[in-house]
């Protein structure tokens, strides 16, 4: 009896330890099966349907109390948007950095994804999207980013409204208080 009793606790001792080193083992990965949405696909898909419309570009600038209208060509279309495409987490070094949600708002028609950072000290610390829940393409694309530059706290609002146009509200705080706010905002004229 005693001999079947140490059988049977070496036994279980053998199958645990055997268990615990295979979870510990950092060799052993599990695939990434997690699908961010790729944003900066999506940014281009849309620079690429305005250029094959032949989209007319109107820029709107307002800072402090100065406003500015002017029509910008392509290129200085593109320079803005880079912002979007700058903020793509889809790849495997950042999402990790990121937690995903997903609901469905039947008040606007639509899902909801968003991405939040886990850290505080991330450039992009949120990202919105809301996609259109019978064609599955995207309406909206919000985009939260934050960082330092030299003395002040950037923050930088990016909004895509899709076939549309898009806008980016910087918020500059600087360590002394001082604020300065300025907002772009393009619309695109498909023609």
């Amino acid at each position: 009896m005693k001999n079947l009793l140490v059988v049977c606790l070496l036994c279980i001792t053998a199958f645990a330890c055997k268990n615990k080193s295979t979870a510990a083992d950092p060799r052993i990965t599990k695939a990434d099966t997690t699908r961010f949405y790729p944003i900066a696909s999506f940014i281009r898909g849309q620079l690429n349907l305005f250029e094959s419309t032949k989209a007319t570009y109107v820029c709107v600038t307002i800072a402090g109390e100065k406003k500015d209208s002017v029509v910008i060509n392509k290129q200085e279309a593109y320079k803005l948007a880079k912002a979007f495409i700058d903020a793509d987490i889809s790849d495997s070094l950042h999402k990790i950095n990121y937690k995903e949600s997903v609901f469905h708002d039947a008040g606007t028609g639509s899902y909801n994804i968003n991405y939040t950072a886990f850290n505080l000290t991330d450039t992009v610390q949120n990202i919105d999207i809301l996609m259109d829940e019978q064609t599955s393409l995207i309406k909206r694309l919000f985009i939260r980013k934050q960082y330092l530059q030299e003395d002040a706290r950037i923050i930088e609002q990016l909004n895509w409204k899709a076939n549309e146009g898009f806008s980016q509200i910087i918020s500059n705080r600087a360590a002394s208080g001082s604020a300065t706010n300025k907002t772009t905002t393009v619309r695109v004229i498909l023609k």
